[in-house]
């Protein structure tokens, strides 16, 4: 299995100024950082809480990924709990695969704000899928 880009390259994750900062294997835990962008903004001049869910699956995605071996997800819910305001500054999440089976991951995650203060919480469950381009290659061979 390879290891995750630093700064991942698809369209969402570069949006949201996503870094990948490391993974415990132990734990099945990865740490993502992640600048959004000020289009993020609620009127507060905080991340309008909905918005947290897009870092939130980028986690869960990356945290799947690297628990299954390189497979991707495909998210069927979110449960996201805003305990604090998140500046507009750059944070940290934390997430890992809870329980991995080959269909169905449960993940969840933490996210700290730039002081490292617990600021949201969010829980998923995603279906474990192969990569697009596999299917046609299991079709062709």
């Amino acid at each position: 299995m390879s290891e995750l880009p630093t700064i991942p390259q698809w369209p969402s994750a570069r949006m949201m100024g996503a870094e990948y900062l490391g993974y415990d294997a132990e734990t099945q835990t990865v740490e993502m950082a992640f600048t959004l962008p000020p289009e993020f903004a609620a009127m507060r001049g905080t991340v309008q809480g909905g918005l947290l869910a897009g870092p939130f699956d980028e986690a869960f995605g990356a945290a799947l990924y690297m628990a299954t071996g390189g497979k991707l997800q495909l998210t069927l819910d979110l449960n996201l709990s805003l305990l604090r305001p998140v500046p507009l500054e750059r944070f940290t999440i934390k997430a890992r695969a809870a329980k991995a089976g080959r269909r169905v991951c449960f993940l969840d995650a933490d996210l700290f704000d730039v002081n490292g203060k617990l600021a949201a919480r969010c829980t998923a469950t995603s279906m474990v899928t192969d990569w697009p381009q596999a299917k046609g290659a299991e079709a062709e061979g």
